[in-house]
């Protein structure tokens, strides 16, 4: 089975987060990265940010919902930096966003220099509402 890398802080689990979810459970099992607490601390409105438990307690209700079972379909791994454990697990793909597309191309060169295979980068665009694009520090502010 194809394995895929999610990453994300999953701050106030909303469209945005759910589709790109979504998404990653096209392409086989979901290595779901989430960062840790002490990954956040610079994040803006870091104060507001929902902490480690329960921002994967709302990622496992909502997949949960749509009938993904941790350990069948999916994993949650905590995070401690933007390598977090890409360069020690095996996978094919990795999902992103812009935002987050040069982190997957130095995690690449970073496999290369270590002989592992990279992974094949996948890259979907924000989901939009009324306002803009949907984010999570938007909602925080």
């Amino acid at each position: 089975m194809k394995k895929i890398i999610a990453s994300g802080t999953f701050d106030r689990l909303h469209e945005g987060h759910k589709f790109f979810l979504k998404t990653a459970f096209n392409y086989g099992y979901v290595l779901i990265g989430l960062t840790s607490d002490e990954m956040i601390r610079n994040k803006e409105h870091a104060d507001r940010i929902w902490g480690f438990e329960k921002r994967k307690d709302a990622i496992m209700d909502f997949l949960n919902s749509l009938g993904y079972e941790e350990g069948k379909n999916y994993e949650i791994i905590k995070i401690e930096d933007k390598y977090g454990f890409s360069l020690k697990k095996d996978a094919d793909y990795i999902l992103v966003t812009d935002e987050t597309y040069k982190n997957a191309v130095d995690i690449n060169r970073e496999r290369k220099k270590r002989g592992l295979k990279e992974l094949k980068i996948i890259k979907i665009g924000f989901v939009e509402d009324e306002k803009g694009r949907i984010s999570s520090t938007r909602l925080r502010s």
